[in-house]
């Protein structure tokens, strides 16, 4: 068994908590998981990038979307304005026919964000996708030109 690469708990004296010491403490992630999203995190990479990209945010049952290859619904798009978006960190991607609207957003924890969301759709039902914060930039830069 490999020792752990932090203790993880100096997180908590923190004045802005990291995202590692939000998904511990919120039970998403493991301190296991944690180390090996560090350890295996490519260089320039974020540890959400990581966490993503190793599949452990699957596990919290938030479905990845890689928005580079999947298709904008401009109908969708053009339900949240671009400011909206980006104070959000978030792109509404589908609207489906019964009205839902799926969203892919860089922070999935961030429970405040639903709330936001589903008043920014006028009410509509949303289904939460996550995606790479760089993913997301790129996406707003292509959807609302």
């Amino acid at each position: 068994m490999r020792q752990a690469r932090l203790d993880h708990q100096f997180f908590e004296n923190e004045p802005r908590s990291h995202l590692g010491a939000i998904l511990l403490r919120k039970r998403i992630v493991t301190h296991d998981e944690l180390d090996r999203a560090l350890a295996e995190r490519v260089e320039g990479e974020l540890l959400g990038e990581a966490l993503v990209r190793l599949g452990i945010c699957e596990q919290a049952q938030i479905d990845f979307v890689d928005i580079g290859v999947t298709s904008v619904d401009r109908r969708a798009v053009s339900l949240l304005r671009k400011r909206e978006a980006m104070a959000m960190r978030a792109i509404p991607l589908r609207l489906h026919p019964d009205e839902t609207v799926s969203v892919a957003v860089a922070d999935p924890t961030d429970e405040t964000l639903l709330p936001k969301l589903k008043l920014a759709l006028g009410g509509r039902q949303v289904r939460l996708l996550v995606t790479t914060p760089s993913a997301l930039r790129a996406a707003w830069a292509t959807a609302y030109n």
